[in-house]
């Protein structure tokens, strides 16, 4: 079956480029916070990534439950399981949710983040659909857990690029240098470093070899790199988005919700706390290992492509271009910062 996208009001990469662009000209790192969908209850997450976006997110990580999430910890299994109890049970009811939070003026890009084995059962297989839905709610990207090096990655990368999705690329502790780089030549976007072996959850400090790791994944890439795993604190934003381009926030902010008093809302914790983390994200004018472009075109689709030519232009104007340039070229287009304040706020 043949899937056609149609013209849709978003472009998934080209709004995660300009996030990092313009948490850039702010002089700051990109603040990434990560909740999971239907947690507590849907309605309560379309509130809590509309708060994310007042207190100061760039980009929202949404996590989709399913009944196994083995790479995480107890807070976000937790998660998972009452997101699943309460109705939302996979990647068509985080999309439900999505829609809604764009109805309500969510504009910062949403890469959802989930286990790989549990799209493909979702969609028996047919991942262009799945791309295709998302693109089509509001989604700008996935970042899939437990993929096969090889021929999955890379088919699973193609299909995303076809609808305008980032398929972001994890770089776990440890990493072979090969490896590295082999992610780095299929990110479109950003590249997320894990700080720490080990399953998701808050941490006191970053890991003392954290610089080195970043560095490494800096010198296969001048693409956006973040950390995650751990971070907990302004303070710890403040170090991560001196050391790289942003930081990502999960755990801490789960366990604050759950923290929640009585006169309290999900929404406005959730405010408190973004806004809280969003104050350390300012940049040193000597910030280490930043990007130098914000989205790139993935190796393997340029080399599949680059010599595909299409003749654009007319008269004296005509000329060959690549496909792989005029995909380029498609993302290099400016759009309004997406981030809106807090209703009311200064």
């Amino acid at each position: 079956m043949t899937y056609i996208v149609t013209t849709s009001p978003r472009n998934g990469i080209r709004s995660i480029d300009q996030a990092f662009a313009f948490a850039k000209q702010r002089g700051e790192g990109a603040l990434i916070p990560y909740i999971c969908g239907g947690y507590p209850t849907a309605d309560d997450t379309i509130d809590i990534l509309l708060a994310m976006q007042y207190g100061g997110a760039d980009i929202i990580e949404l996590g989709v439950p399913c009944d196994d999430p083995f790479k995480d910890g107890p807070t976000i299994r937790n998660c998972h399981r009452l997101a699943m109890d309460n109705g939302t049970k996979g990647i068509r009811d985080c999309l439900k949710i999505v829609k809604k939070a764009r109805s309500k003026g969510l504009t910062v890009p949403i890469i959802l983040m989930g286990y790989y084995s549990f799209f493909e059962k979702e969609y028996d297989l047919d991942l262009h659909q799945m791309c295709y839905e998302s693109s089509q709610s509001g989604v700008d990207g996935f970042l899939p857990v437990g993929i096969q090096e090889g021929t999955q990655e890379i088919e699973f990368n193609e299909i995303c690029y076809k609808y305008n999705l980032s398929n972001i690329q994890l770089v776990i502790p440890g990493s072979s240098e090969q490896r590295i780089k082999d992610l780095a030549s299929m990110a479109s976007t950003f590249i997320y470093v894990i700080s720490v072996k080990g399953k998701t959850g808050a941490r006191e400090s970053l890991p003392t070899d954290l610089d080195a790791n970043v560095a490494r994944v800096r010198s296969m890439t001048d693409l956006p790199v973040v950390v995650g795993f751990g971070i907990s604190s302004p303070k710890m934003v403040h170090d991560v988005s001196n050391l790289c381009d942003g930081a990502v926030v999960g755990s801490f902010l789960t366990d604050c919700l759950n923290q929640k008093g009585t006169n309290e809302t999900y929404q406005e914790v959730m405010y408190d706390q973004v806004a809280c983390l969003h104050s350390g994200t300012k940049q040193a004018c000597d910030a280490k290992y930043q990007a130098s472009r914000y989205s790139s075109v993935p190796l393997h689709i340029f080399i599949a492509t680059m010599k595909q030519q299409v003749v654009v232009g007319s008269g004296s104007d005509t000329k060959k271009m690549d496909h792989a340039d005029k995909y380029q070229a498609r993302f290099a287009v400016s759009v309004p910062d997406p981030r809106q304040k807090f209703p009311g706020a200064a």
